[in-house]
């Protein structure tokens, strides 16, 4: 048992800091003096991408659980111990054409039925916790698809940003039960509305106000459907306005230095890269989409829809594993929430999905004054394991069994 004592516990439930002893399920015997620091449930990014190279970054920036979002399981069954709880689904399923070209290791394109179910089926048999969907994908084939999963007591969550034809109250209707990136909703707003539209056409439509009475409706007609959200918003908002961070202590920050050093996981030279080929009209429709996807979010959680905290790390640009949750946050500032509810959204609500665990930080100072304190870590528990803050940034990853486990994969899905 992890003893921890004369610890601020942050009670987020009944909205205040106690003083108090917090005992933590451990096979280890250890005490902690806890005076002057801070306990507080770790935090669960509900959209994201894990990978073996960069699960400690989110542990080295208080993230104890993730909801990986697409990729597959070979290479997530290489994460060592050194990482938050992964609840996962693996290859996405998608139409055909591909939005991420042909079959792979990490994404199943087809148009066929039969191909998608089994797709389902292998999905099931992984473990994956849920289904995912792609924005091409057809309308018989998503019926089938959430039919089967549902037989299996899988949900279906849906990337329809790309979509040209199944806007969020068809997905509802289907069966959908996430819309990541609270995706789609646009379109139902907006019926002309597809990312592929003229730069003309985007004009006539960025250029109308939303109708508040439409807007009121069909988010009604989703929560009714019990479909939940994750908006995402630092990824549209770094798409549109590039390396900007909503808190400048993010880019000045130890997790920023060590994701910058880390010559395994060198996701700044994925960034640069889709950075040099962003166009100043693609960072126009982001904007418009970052503003349009906050509002739903404000009238979602006004009504009392689901609305879970996720980053989408490391894809778009400069949206960071673990590091990008505290931007995240601070997004959720402007939706009349305060410091409480946002982190019991960030953690107690989300785990309440993922599945409860006994996952902590302990940190140097208050989160609830600034959410930038959260990155000031002294020790992160995850399931009875304990983790000095100096103990993650030393952790060495094992990158040449990686690499050889990904040429693998690779050739395993090209004969597939």
């Amino acid at each position: 048992m992890i003893e921890i004592k004369n610890v601020n516990w942050v009670n987020l439930e009944d909205k205040k800091i106690e003083v108090k002893d917090i005992s933590i399920h451990s096979e280890d015997k250890i005490e902690i003096d806890g005076r002057g620091k801070f306990l507080m449930p770790g935090l669960a990014d509900m959209h994201t991408h894990i990978t073996p190279a960069s699960a400690k970054h989110y542990l080295y920036s208080g993230v104890t659980t993730v909801r990986n979002t697409g990729g597959n399981y070979e290479l997530l069954n290489m994460i060592d111990g050194v990482s938050p709880k992964v609840y996962a689904t693996y290859r996405f399923i998608d139409g055909e054409p591909g939005l991420w070209g042909p079959s792979s290791y990490g994404n199943i394109s087809t148009n066929k039925i039969d191909t998608a179910l089994a797709g389902v089926e292998e999905l099931h048999k992984q473990g994956a916790k849920f289904i995912k969907v792609y924005g091409n994908i057809q309308e018989d084939v998503l019926e089938a698809v959430v039919k089967k999963s549902s037989e299996l007591n899988l949900e279906v969550a849906a990337d329809l940003l790309h979509t040209k034809s199944i806007d969020s109250l068809k997905a509802a209707a289907y069966g959908v039960k996430w819309l990541e990136h609270a995706s789609s909703i646009v379109h139902s707003l907006y019926p002309d509305y597809n990312t592929q539209i003229s730069t003309e056409e985007f004009e006539r439509i960025s250029q109308s106000e939303v109708d508040e009475q439409r807007l009121t409706e069909v988010l009604t007609n989703l929560r009714e459907k019990e479909v939940k959200i994750v908006p995402t918003l630092s990824l549209y908002r770094h798409l549109a306005e590039g390396r900007t961070f909503n808190l400048p202590e993010i880019g000045k920050s130890k997790q920023m230095k060590l994701l910058d050093e880390d010559k395994v996981f060198t996701v700044n030279n994925q960034f640069n890269a889709i950075e040099s080929r962003i166009n100043d009209d693609f960072r126009i429709r982001q904007k418009w989409e970052y503003q349009q996807v906050k509002a739903i979010t404000a009238k979602y959680l006004e009504i009392g829809g689901e609305v879970y905290i996720g980053t989408d790390a490391p894809a778009g640009t400069w949206v960071y594993p673990g590091l990008s949750m505290i931007e995240e946050l601070n997004e959720f500032k402007s939706f009349n929430l305060d410091a409480f509810d946002i982190l019991k959204k960030a953690t107690v609500e989300a785990k309440a999905v993922t599945g409860e665990d006994d996952s902590y930080l302990l940190l140097n100072g208050n989160p609830i004054e600034q959410f930038e304190n959260i990155l000031d870590i002294n020790t992160v528990f995850v399931d009875g394991e304990s983790f000095k803050h100096s103990e993650i940034a030393n952790h060495i990853i094992e990158a040449e069994e990686m690499i050889r486990m990904f040429e693998e994969v690779e050739k395993k899905y090209e004969i597939l």
